[in-house]
């Protein structure tokens, strides 16, 4: 009965005798840590059997009351108990309101003031251990005109899977943000030109595979990107300048007929493909 209405209630504290008839206290609990790790256990016991409630706290139990017990030592342990609760959801809402802070509402993924923070201890990361990252600028190819033609709730929904295609498509440890409005940007540490560029076709692949909801009304009749790569330390070594090539690579590849990746060789801009990916 009990497992049943930890199951079906928010229950933050459960109190168990160690020995029961049918279920045990350490069967209970853990049960209990299967349904919620975060609840906090208790575990009633004997005197003589003091070494099977420790045993039990090594296996997640909070603490332990030994039989015959006190009203008010009870009292005591569920207090510590309660403000231990409180202390774990004050942490969690830390957490989640820093999580907020550094995330984009609309795609989920990391908000542009974010970026500069993870850009500039990237590069003092990089700078110290003597080694390399790429940055790689995207922006949605006629945007404007999708928005004009199928409203901008159908544009929200487009820059939603488009992040999680450049999610989907990125390695764990690159880092993945909205810049503004409908461009993305990307960090890969550790990367040179070549396997960002193998990174951005595979982004590029992803969108030409899908089929876009309402994107007839565009020139392509599909979703395409522009975008520019740059590489610390080949072509920038500090972060503005970083930043303005990646900018000046993806309106580049704007320019010279979208749907295409433009990066820089010895300061020269080099497109990708000419003709485009399809």
């Amino acid at each position: 009965d009990a497992i049943s209405q930890i199951e079906n209630e928010p229950f933050e504290i459960v109190i168990t005798d160690l020995r029961m008839p049918g279920i045990g206290g350490i069967e209970l609990l853990q049960h209990v840590q299967k349904i919620n790790p975060d609840i906090c256990v208790l575990i009633i016991t004997a005197y003589s059997t003091v070494e099977s409630a420790v045993n039990a706290m090594k296996l997640g139990a909070y603490d332990y009351i030994c039989k015959p017990f006190e009203l008010d030592e009870i009292k005591v342990i569920i207090e510590r108990a309660v403000e231990r609760q409180r202390l774990l959801l004050a942490s969690r809402m830390v957490e989640h309101y820093k999580h907020l802070s550094i995330t984009d509402g609309l795609t989920k993924v990391y908000n542009h003031r974010y970026f500069h923070e993870f850009l500039d201890r990237e590069l003092q990361r990089t700078r110290r251990n003597v080694s390399t990252l790429t940055l790689m600028f995207a922006d949605v190819d006629n945007f404007k005109q999708y928005n004009d033609v199928n409203g901008h709730l159908a544009g929200d929904e487009i820059l939603r899977e488009l992040a999680t295609i450049f999610v989907n498509t990125t390695r764990k440890t690159d880092f993945v943000a909205r810049y503004g409005g409908e461009e993305f940007a990307v960090i890969l540490p550790d990367t040179v030109n070549g396997g960002c560029l193998r990174v951005a076709l595979q982004i590029m692949q992803a969108i030409g595979a899908k089929k876009w909801l309402y994107a007839d009304a565009l020139p392509c009749k599909t979703i395409t990107m522009s975008i520019g790569i740059v590489s610390y330390p080949k072509d920038a070594l500090l972060k503005e300048e970083l930043i303005g090539k990646a900018d000046e690579a993806m309106y580049h590849a704007k320019k010279t007929g979208k749907n295409k990746i433009c990066y820089f060789d010895k300061n020269k801009m080099v497109d990708y493909k000419e003709e485009g990916i399809g």
